[in-house]
């Protein structure tokens, strides 16, 4: 009944999955986003400020579908938007390359987080602290009721049997 609350921990293949989803989605979707918006040719700097909210908007899309970490996925989104993305987009790269290097960059840069859950202990921390904590012994409580002689008389109690 307690479990139903708490919620699963990730694994290391989980979170590297997560950050290759992270990544691919950002790929795939900053350029996409630069694309519609510079229909003239021009990236100008306010379309620039208009894309950045992209890479946190896939990154909470794949927080809400693989549950690995808001924070991780920002942080892998806005890396994988800073290195691999707005260097392919100076390049000139279509968006299907600037996507397969987004995952790539992804998995790179999920995989200190991964490594991480990987060394970590299996337990959750909830369930260590419960379980060095020992149960409280439940004892059988018994009342006992002592009959005080000045509420009943010798005749009164002997009329009851």
């Amino acid at each position: 009944m307690a479990d139903q609350g708490r919620v699963r921990r990730t694994t290391g293949r989980e979170v590297l999955a997560g950050g290759l989803l992270t990544g691919l989605a950002t790929g795939f979707a900053w350029p996409s986003v630069v694309e519609l918006l510079s229909m003239d040719g021009e990236f100008s700097g306010s379309e620039f400020l208009t894309s950045l909210p992209v890479p946190s908007l896939a990154a909470v899309l794949i927080w809400k579908w693989w549950r690995t970490g808001i924070i991780f996925g920002v942080l892998v989104a806005y890396l994988v938007l800073l290195i691999p993305l707005i260097g392919l987009g100076i390049g000139g790269a279509n968006v299907l390359q600037s996507a397969f290097a987004g995952a790539i960059a992804g998995v790179v840069y999920g995989s200190p987080w991964a490594i991480w859950r990987g060394f970590r202990p299996a337990t959750d921390p909830g369930e260590a602290v419960e379980s060095t904590i020992p149960a409280p012994m439940t004892t059988r409580q018994t009342t006992t009721v002592e009959a005080s002689s000045g509420d009943w008389s010798d005749e009164q109690m002997r009329s009851d049997t």
